[in-house]
């Protein structure tokens, strides 16, 4: 049976900048829970090229995620870190006008598809900022703490990263 999904996910290129600030632009408590700040400044462009130290940007793959024609989310993945092997979701965000419709799980079940079948990953890994309150959607996904705990700094709040994985 083919993957089927109410959305879609597009690779972002430079042209697609002003949608990914659209969408930060309505990720403001997202933003204030991790960051301490309505939006980063530079957070289309952080998201389109961020990644982990010693990641090539060859590695990082950034979708806009799209649904009945609208831009309804955002999805980047490493390929291959920690480890070979494993994707590492770096965000997976929903906008706040189109959360509690399903689309968070759509997303995360789009990624685990990529993530699976494009990059042949047979983990997934992720962190969890402590003052952002989804470690119960991830848990709901079956990911489980790996009692990995980070320093995590954001522009002006500092705490925690709890890192968690699933097998796929």
């Amino acid at each position: 049976m083919a993957y089927r999904s109410p959305l879609s996910l597009v690779a972002i290129t430079s042209n697609d900048l002003g949608e990914v600030n659209a969408v930060f632009d309505d990720l403001t408590a997202y933003s204030m829970q991790v960051d301490g700040v309505p939006k980063r400044e530079d957070a289309a462009f952080a998201f389109v090229t961020a990644r982990p130290s010693g990641c090539e940007l060859r590695n990082k793959h950034a979708f806009l995620a799209i649904c009945s024609g609208a831009v309804i989310g955002l999805l980047d993945l490493i390929d291959g870190y920690p480890a070979p092997g494993t994707a590492f979701i770096g965000l997976l965000a929903i906008r706040q006008s189109a959360q509690g419709a399903g689309f968070g799980r759509a997303l995360y079940q789009a990624a685990a598809h990529f993530a699976r079948e494009d990059l042949r990953a047979r983990t997934l890994r992720l962190a969890v900022v402590e003052t952002n309150p989804v470690l119960g959607f991830w848990a709901r996904m079956g990911f489980e703490p790996t009692g990995e705990i980070r320093p995590f700094h954001g522009e002006r709040l500092t705490s925690q990263a709890v890192l968690m994985e699933k097998q796929l």
